[in-house]
């Protein structure tokens, strides 16, 4: 049987290895992290999390390099394989061949798209290989033809530093996340911390390009700030600057595919050209709208949002 004290110490180990994936990530270290000895912290890792510490540790390493080398074009593929933890590109470039199936430079090309989910597959290969020719053709003469976004309505944001309490979900972003969603929210409106100017923001963990639909983490935040509860798990929201677009109409969860080409064309357009870089997971703000006479909750991302800092 699983504590929230346990859910909470292996969310921090997690935080830990997504910040140091470049380097020395043993099981001894992680598990002093933990506070628990090795054994214990590789049994309750492995069944809270559903992989041993050192199988994520690999999966987290190869999908940031995937995503770098879709995403962050200008870095070496060299420089990717030291950022994610290689010693070597021999054997950065062994482990990607045998992982993904593809050499990075092919990923790098293209190959990624004959890996994207079905759950997510709306057209995405069309639109994200037009989407491609549309940046080299818009290379020299700024940013336009989007086929999302209009770039001229992003907006550069402070969030603040909360505490929040979170829940989890695990699986497609497809499926599932709006019942998590309903659930937190019935759980702070019985506490009365539902309002008009509640801060509840979600976090997807996970590319969906990259990581299988059914390990993929989505966390459901709620601000708490000033609740004292010596029972109430809580984690601190650090804040900050953040590029921020707001949809015109709020995006079903269903729409993820429409999500990932509006987060794919703030990365490949705007991030390059704007001055600052990408610092950590995607944030969605949330939309929400109670059904009339009943306890059915209406919930959609109303704007996404990348932590971001000057290059």
């Amino acid at each position: 049987m699983y504590t929230s004290e346990h859910e909470k110490l292996m969310d921090q180990v997690m935080e830990y290895i997504e910040k140091n994936l470049e380097s020395s990530l043993s099981l001894e270290k992680l598990a002093s992290i933990s506070t628990y000895s090795p054994f214990h912290f590789q049994r309750i890792f492995k069944g809270l999390v559903g992989e041993s510490p050192t199988a994520y540790v690999k999966r987290l390493r190869m999908e940031k390099a995937a995503h770098l080398l879709i995403y962050e074009y200008e870095l070496p593929v060299t420089q990717i394989a030291l950022i994610c933890g290689f010693s070597s590109l021999s054997y950065f470039t062994t482990s990607f061949q045998s992982y993904f199936k593809f050499s990075p430079t092919k990923w790098r090309e293209g190959a990624y798209l004959e890996r994207f989910p079905r759950e997510y597959d709306n057209n995405s290969k069309k639109s994200k290989q037009l989407s491609n020719k549309e940046q080299e053709q818009q290379t020299n003469i700024g940013y336009n033809k989007f086929q999302w976004l209009d770039l001229e309505k992003v907006k550069i944001m402070e969030f603040p530093v909360c505490t929040t309490v979170k829940k989890q979900n695990v699986g497609p972003y497809t499926e599932g996340i709006p019942n998590v969603w309903e659930a937190m929210y019935h759980w702070g409106k019985a506490r009365d911390l539902i309002t008009d100017t509640s801060f509840m923001f979600g976090v997807p963990k996970n590319n969906p390009y990259i990581t299988p639909p059914e390990l993929s983490r989505y966390e459901c935040h709620l601000a708490v700030e000033g609740i004292i509860d010596e029972n109430l798990v809580t984690y601190p929201y650090k804040g900050g600057k953040y590029v921020v677009y707001e949809f015109e109409e709020p995006v079903d969860y269903l729409d993820r595919s429409k999500l990932i080409e509006c987060y794919s064309e703030l990365y490949s357009f705007w991030l390059p050209k704007s001055g600052y870089k990408y610092l950590d997971n995607p944030l969605e703000l949330l939309y929400m709208a109670p059904k009339k006479g009943g306890l059915e909750v209406d919930f959609k991302v109303r704007a996404i949002a990348l932590a971001i800092e000057p290059k």
